[in-house]
């Protein structure tokens, strides 16, 4: 994954590519979901980045409001068909670790 670049417009196809091939042979049972979650994960860190650059949003908050939607993908993952909670949790961490550097340097702390 490094040697393709991450920007605030790809975070979304980036964690979806990358909890894509977390989930293996699961992956066709949850890939809407999966491309739905990974869109909103995006969204929420695209809000964080922005407000906390901003000072609109603490280092605090940002971790809650992560924190929040990081558990609304999970249940939605372990709701569908098969998925364990630890295979949900292997793709969110697939997900997030692709774009950590980037979420991170853009907020200025250790968000992800």
């Amino acid at each position: 994954m490094a040697a393709s670049r991450i920007s605030s417009a790809n975070l979304g196809d980036k964690m979806f590519l990358a909890a894509k091939a977390s989930f293996g042979t699961r992956f066709p049972a949850v890939r809407a979901y999966l491309k739905a979650e990974s869109e909103k994960l995006a969204i929420t860190l695209r809000m964080i980045i922005e407000a906390s650059t901003t000072g609109e949003m603490s280092k605090a908050e940002a971790k809650i409001l992560l924190n929040q939607q990081k558990v609304a993908a999970s249940a939605v993952l372990t709701a569908t068909e098969g998925m364990t909670a630890i295979a949900v949790q292997a793709a969110l961490n697939a997900a997030l670790k692709v774009v950590k550097d980037f979420v991170n340097g853009k907020v200025g702390f250790g968000l992800l």
